[in-house]
């Protein structure tokens, strides 16, 4: 048997990336495939960050309140007008927000704060104080400058990048296909047509974590304990083109424990089969012929929680050109026990301190059939093999419920 870091590394060996495509940057949706560099300054000439009155500051030098000055305001600038050079002294331009700076203009005097007259039909900018250069202006490259990266390759594209993408003149991106996942629950106690039929969770549960990553499910389908029949609904998700099937139930030492027989007939290879992990010790995860990737996760709706979480999302990133998921770290508030043989993944309860540190409450109701926890849950607790306790104020290693998302503190 394996560890989980041990599992990790074979998840990495094993699964690559997928094809990168070409896409639109308005429709781009998932994980950039190439890293984005600017190469040209944003913004690409200086522009009025306000509605006010442009100046050359130059011209301001011994303006005081006792030796106040006036420009001539000579015309009005909007955003989208062309740029404008004056080699006029003593005069100033009325100037709109995103306007673009006249040559050797160097501050903007918001609207609200200009004194303005009006003498013979001429509008007037009076001044009684030295004005600092670049005041209230955007300056050519302040945002970006040609070499500043826009996004790292495996970075996720989200409204807001997108938004620095478009700024750029970037109309293409590379982005990585997402990968296809197919879903198979086994058990012959799913069927829901007699007394002894329990509600069947797992399948539902990974299709909605697989939606909520913005993936698709090209299968969400149910098999009886028999061989044949897990055989031909795993044969179903491949024909559908799933990159990634996740099977649950069917992987323990149990009469009634086909998965591994079947992907053995099938012609699969083994990777792992049985990780140092509570909950969730018989995961399991196989190669098919065709280079797909199956995770066979235990029955129990905790340990399929975990299997997804910790082993299915790695597959994933990888599958999209991604690192390793981050872990943060809080400061534990209860002591906990576990077995010093497994790593144990605890449902938990994260908030932060009067200090801004994340604190952490391992739950109670941590069998991996329970569900009721997660009512209280907002995060989990990874405490690694090697320990048999973890104490109060002792810091340890913590993910969003979620993932891709933030805690829900």
């Amino acid at each position: 048997m394996i560890n989980y870091k041990e599992a990790l590394n074979i998840i990495e060996k094993n699964v690559t990336s997928l094809a990168v495509k070409d896409t639109d940057v308005k429709q781009a949706f998932g994980i950039n495939a190439k890293t984005l560099v600017s190469k040209s300054p944003v913004p690409a000439l200086s522009n009025s960050a306000m509605d006010g009155v442009a100046i050359q500051t130059k011209e301001t030098i011994e303006i005081t309140k006792d030796n106040p000055k006036r420009f001539e305001i000579k015309n009005t600038i909007y955003a989208g007008d062309k740029f404008i050079a004056s080699d006029e002294n003593d005069v100033s331009f009325e100037i709109m927000t995103g306007a673009l700076m006249p040559k050797s203009f160097d501050a903007v005097i918001p609207i609200e704060q200009a004194k303005i007259i009006t003498e013979n039909n001429k509008r007037f900018l009076i001044l009684d104080e030295e004005i600092k250069k670049d005041r209230n202006v955007r300056l050519a490259g302040e945002d970006f400058l040609p070499g500043d990266i826009i996004l790292e390759k495996g970075s996720s594209i989200n409204p807001y990048n997108l938004m620095a993408i478009l700024m750029n003149g970037i109309d293409k991106v590379q982005i990585f296909q997402s990968p296809k996942i197919g879903i198979i629950a086994t058990g012959s106690e799913l069927d829901g047509n007699n007394e002894s039929s329990i509600p069947n969770t797992n399948g539902p549960y990974i299709e909605a974590c697989v939606k909520r990553l913005g993936l698709q499910c090209t299968n969400q389908l149910h098999a009886k304990d028999d061989p044949c029949e897990i055989k031909n609904k795993i044969k179903k998700c491949i024909d559908s083109g799933s990159d990634i099937i996740i099977t649950s139930g069917g992987v323990s030492a149990g009469k009634a424990d086909f998965v591994p027989s079947v992907l053995l007939d099938m012609g699969a290879e083994i990777l792992f089969h049985k990780v140092w992990i509570r909950p969730g010790k018989p995961i399991l995860m196989a190669k098919l012929p065709d280079g797909k990737i199956l995770f066979g996760l235990p029955g129990n709706p905790v340990s399929v929680a975990v299997g997804f979480r910790f082993f299915v999302n790695n597959a994933i990133r990888l599958m999209q050109g991604q690192a390793k998921e981050n872990y943060l770290v809080a400061v534990n508030q209860l002591e906990f026990k576990k077995s010093r043989k497994f790593c144990f993944f605890a449902k938990a309860k994260t908030t932060v301190n009067d200090q801004g540190k994340l604190e952490v409450i391992i739950l109670e109701g941590q069998e991996s059939f329970k569900l009721n926890p997660f009512r209280e849950a907002n995060s989990w607790a990874i405490i690694p093999e090697g320990l048999e306790a973890i104490n109060k104020d002792q810091e340890i290693e913590i993910v969003p419920l979620n993932i891709g998302e933030a805690i829900n503190l």
